[in-house]
């Protein structure tokens, strides 16, 4: 059985700096996440024309309709879900979604004080 060595040469290289599978970075992953950024922001754009009662509720609405979006262009355009090595439509959907089931939980929990 092997040991854990603390004193091994792991390369201190930032975690922010590699991929799902542990490789580098490549230039899709940040062009999917600012995609998917950009549509984040325009989501809250859209939802703060409402009346403050209603934001929360109407910008998970429409974080899950980008989710959608998202996943029509997956399904449309990316190849599989699995065994990438790194960031894709599928992955933009799985942020809208989560995105949209955190700001359901913080309304459901009056974290927004309305």
């Amino acid at each position: 059985m092997a040991t854990f060595d603390l004193r091994g040469g792991h390369r201190r290289v930032s975690r922010l700096r590699h991929g799902r599978r542990g490789g580098p970075v490549q230039a899709t992953d940040w062009a999917v996440l600012g995609r998917w950024i950009l549509s984040a922001a325009l989501c809250l754009a859209l939802a703060a024309l409402c009346p403050s009662p209603a934001l929360p509720w109407v910008l998970a609405v429409l974080l899950s309709l980008s989710g959608f979006v998202w996943l029509g262009l997956a399904i449309t355009q990316a190849g599989p879900p699995a065994n990438t090595p790194h960031l894709t439509s599928w992955d933009a959907a799985l942020l809208s979604f989560a995105a949209s089931f955190g700001v359901q939980s913080a309304a459901r929990l009056g974290l927004f004080g309305g």
